[in-house]
């Protein structure tokens, strides 16, 4: 297990970069992975990572280790945007769902992007000081096993 899998994956995190570079990596990828937009992670982490000149590959491998998270929060997250907001919400259980879009699916889907969209502004609040406090306690780490690092 550990020939086959973890040194590999420690050989593509260590990829030349410093301790601050990878903390930002797992900083990024770990909250970019939670976002509640399917589909999102692979662009926004792939963004980010060639912006900032980040190993693109390991982001985009944390953030894809954080999908249960993402599919675990999605309901909290859109749920926090509409009370951050003065909207009515959408209920979410599958028969309050299916009723909406037997009614008007046009309707239906114009509220469930509303209220994804809120849930990405609930997400962004929640990110900021997720990755702060990711960035700084990974950093520390890093600096520990990594102390020959550039």
């Amino acid at each position: 297990m550990r020939r086959k899998l973890w040194n590999p994956l420690l050989a593509l995190a260590k990829q030349g970069f410093t301790p601050h570079q990878l903390a930002l990596t797992i900083a990024l990828g770990s909250g970019f992975g939670m976002i509640p937009f399917f589909g999102g992670t692979t662009l926004l982490c792939t963004f980010w990572a060639l912006r900032l000149r980040l190993n693109v590959a390991f982001t985009i491998l944390v953030g894809y280790l954080m999908q249960p998270f993402q599919l675990a929060l999605y309901v909290p997250f859109v749920d926090l945007g509409q009370h951050m907001f003065p909207v009515t919400p959408i209920p979410f259980s599958i028969e309050k769902l299916t009723t909406m879009f037997q009614t008007d699916w046009w309707l239906a889907l114009q509220q469930l992007w509303f209220a994804n969209l809120l849930g990405i502004v609930a997400w962004l609040f929640c990110f900021i000081p997720f990755g702060l406090a990711v960035y700084f306690s990974s950093r520390k780490v890093l600096h520990k096993v990594l102390p020959a690092a550039p």
